[in-house]
């Protein structure tokens, strides 16, 4: 008798970071890049959750690549 499912639904309970399988209520999407993270990976910028610290970064400071358009003073 098995008991695990190869479909898609048994994949949305998983934490893509730690790999816990989780409550649905427990799983949140990056803003960012799309990686679905648990509450115990979250990282915290201001108000927001993030999957990660480089992407809560990339969007509170900006990113490296936004610096280039900036006029030279």
């Amino acid at each position: 008798m098995a008991l695990l499912d190869d479909g898609e639904s048994a994949l949305g309970d998983v934490c893509k970071r730690c790999e816990r399988i989780c409550e649905p209520g427990e799983l949140e999407r990056c803003p960012v890049c799309g990686t679905v993270f648990c509450l115990y990976c979250v990282y915290r910028v201001g108000s927001r959750n993030y999957c990660s610290r480089p992407c809560g970064d990339s969007f509170f400071f900006g990113d490296a690549d936004d610096d280039d358009d900036l006029p030279e003073e």
